[in-house]
C-alpha cells in the first residue's frame, strides 16, 4: 500500500507540470536518535496493556541511516524521495504483567523486544517567496508512509511465547520550508510538515540545520530533527517520538 501511495503522489506531481529538471541530488544522512514510545496490541480475550517501551521493555534509541533523492525542477522547486529504516531492540525482566496481542507476559519474566519502523515519503517543495540569492520560503506537499512491526518474546521459558503486531499509516501532509544563504558556501535550512488524521493518528516531521558547500556540487550538513508519530487501528496503537542530531553529505550531478 505504501508503494502504491508514493507512486500515485509522484504521478500527481508530474501531471501538475513539475518536470524532472536539470540537477539530481543524492544525499545520505545518519541520525542519532533518542526514543520515547508507547504501544498496545489487543488479541483474543485480552484487552492489551499500554506499554512504555523504555521503562517496561528496556528499548533505547538507535542510530538510523537515511537516503534522499532530490530532483531539482527549477530555482525554487524540487521533488524529493526519502527512506529511513529504524530498528530498536532490547531485553529486560519486566516489572509487571504485560498483555500483548493475546499473550500474557508475566511479571519477573525475561522479555526480548524487537521493533522495526519503515518510513518512506515523497514530496514537492516549492519556495517562490523571499529575496533572490539570499532567502527562499514556501510550502511542502508530501505523502508519508510508516510501517511499524513489533515483536515480543519470552526468554528462558519452555515453551517460548512470541507475539507480533503490525501497524501501518499513510498520510498526505503539508508544511513549510525555508532556506537562508549566509554565504555562497554556508546555508541554513529548516522545514516542518505533518497532518492530524483524527482516530487514525498523526505524523509530524521537523528539522533545522546548516549546510556547507566546499565545492558547488558537494555539501556537508548537520542539524537537529524531531519526528512524532501516532498510528491506531481497532484499538491497537503505537506512539513514537524520535529526536536528535544528524549529519549528512550530498552530491549533485
Amino acid at each position: 500500500m505504501l508503494r502504491t501511495v508514493l507512486l500515485a503522489a509522484l504521478a500527481v506531481l508530474l501531471t501538475q507540470g513539475v518536470a524532472l529538471g536539470q540537477i539530481v541530488e543524492l544525499e545520505g544522512r545518519y541520525w542519532f536518535t533518542d526514543l520515547r514510545a508507547t504501544m498496545k496490541a489487543k488479541g483474543g480475550s485480552l484487552p492489551g496493556t499500554d506499554i512504555d517501551v523504555k521503562d517496561d521493555l528496556g528499548l533505547k534509541g538507535a542510530d538510523a541511516p537515511e537516503g534522499r533523492l532530490t530532483f531539482l525542477t527549477g530555482p525554487n522547486s524540487r521533488i524529493r524521495l526519502a527512506y529511513t529504516p529504524l530498528h530498536f531492540e532490547g531485553e529486560k525482566t519486566v516489572g509487571r504483567t504485560i498483555a500483548f496481542d493475546g499473550t500474557s507476559f508475566a511479571a519477573n519474566s525475561r522479555v526480548a523486544t524487537d521493533v522495526e519502523v519503515q518510513y518512506g515519503r515523497i514530496g514537492w517543495i516549492w519556495e517562490p517567496l523571499g529575496i533572490p540569492r539570499v532567502l527562499k520560503f514556501g510550502g511542502i506537499l508530501e505523502a508519508k508512509g510508516f510501517l511499524i512491526d513489533a515483536t515480543l518474546k519470552n526468554r528462558g521459558v519452555t515453551p517460548e511465547s512470541k507475539e507480533s503486531a503490525t501497524l501501518p499509516l499513510v498520510l498526505p501532509t503539508i508544511g513549510v520550508a525555508l532556506d537562508l544563504t549566509l554565504h555562497r558556501t554556508v546555508h541554513l535550512f529548516a522545514e516542518a510538515s505533518g497532518l492530524p488524521a483524527g482516530d487514525l493518528g498523526h505524523i509530524v516531521d521537523a528539522e533545522a540545520g546548516l549546510r556547507f558547500l566546499p565545492v558547488p556540487l558537494f555539501s556537508l550538513s548537520a542539524g537537529y530533527r524531531v519526528l512524532d508519530l501516532r498510528a491506531e487501528d481497532s484499538g491497537n496503537f503505537a506512539k513514537v517520538n524520535l529526536s536528535g542530531p544528524f549529519v549528512g553529505a550530498s552530491l549533485r550531478f
